[in-house]
């Protein structure tokens, strides 16, 4: 059996589909009513909803196993997008729609570039199809809604998207305690939450170590660890202010070239302001 490794063709074959759905999409539906452009991308939505939930019966993996009540809830970031993402859909919050679109496209790319779990094992399997389909759909929902004209995104949200982003991990950690009490496993929840550590939201990752002497530069010594002293790192602090500055300069970058008009017009709006300013500052002196 084919086996996955970064670069043969087992690793391009569902990314290289993913894409190829999303463009047929894209060219079936640019055209269509509004309503149903709506409907077809809350369909993936909800199909991905319905996929998690229903995971342990859907999925021949999970058969024979104890039912683990974590499996389908927001157990990290990508579980969080796809539970999230048609309840988004539906409502009016501007800064939650760029949200799940700018993070809900690019979890998914992501998690089908950087296959990590699934490397050097056999590529045919149900949980390497089940991997890609859940992000493959997070992928191609979240980038239809904006491929599709059925949400615009406003570049003057970019700096909220980092406080989002927080937020998520914040609630993705309420997830695992509400499910220890539910298990009755409080005595292991700091153990379980150290040892999964969403997104770093704990400490850093021993493959990442060379990223850390960055992050200590940018973070008070206050809320970094130091592992030879045994001092624990302060959750979500220790490198709260490089990732605002990270998320918020990438989100920025791509907000502002999706909404470049209302961008362009702000900078023209801003220099004008700034013109005035000067004459006036010119002629009091």
């Amino acid at each position: 059996l084919m086996i996955l490794q970064y670069g043969n063709f087992a690793y391009f074959f569902y990314p290289l589909l993913a894409a190829v759905f999303v463009t047929g999409a894209y060219f079936l539906l640019r055209h269509r009513p509004l309503a149903v452009r709506k409907g077809v991308v809350l369909a993936l939505m909800l199909i991905n909803l319905l996929q998690h939930f229903l995971k342990p019966f859907l999925y021949p993996q999970y058969r024979g196993q104890e039912f683990n009540i974590l499996l389908v809830t927001a157990y990290n970031l990508c579980a969080f997008l796809i539970i999230a993402s048609p309840v988004v859909f539906l409502f009016k919050s501007a800064a939650w729609k760029d949200f799940i679109a700018l993070f809900g496209t690019f979890a998914g790319i992501i998690s089908m570039a950087i296959p990590h779990w699934f490397i050097g094992k056999q590529f045919w399997t149900w949980d390497v199809f089940r991997y890609y389909f859940c992000h493959a759909l997070l992928f191609a929902s979240s980038l239809l809604t904006l491929l599709l004209g059925l949400h615009r995104l406003r570049w003057r949200n970019f700096w909220k998207m980092p406080f989002l982003f927080f937020l998520a991990l914040i609630l993705v950690c309420f997830d695992f305690i509400a499910v220890a009490y539910f298990r009755g496993t409080q005595d292991s929840l700091a153990a379980m939450l150290d040892a999964y550590n969403p997104c770093w939201f704990f400490h850093p990752v021993e493959q990442f170590d060379f990223i850390v002497p960055v992050i200590d530069f940018f973070t008070p010594d206050l809320f970094m660890g130091d592992p030879a002293t045994g001092k624990p790192y302060t959750p979500l602090l220790w490198y709260f202010i490089p990732m605002y500055l990270l998320i918020a300069l990438l989100s920025f970058a791509a907000m502002a070239l999706a909404d470049r008009r209302h961008f362009l017009e702000d900078c023209r709006t801003l220099g004008s302001k700034c013109r005035l300013l000067k004459k006036r500052l010119c002629k009091r002196k």
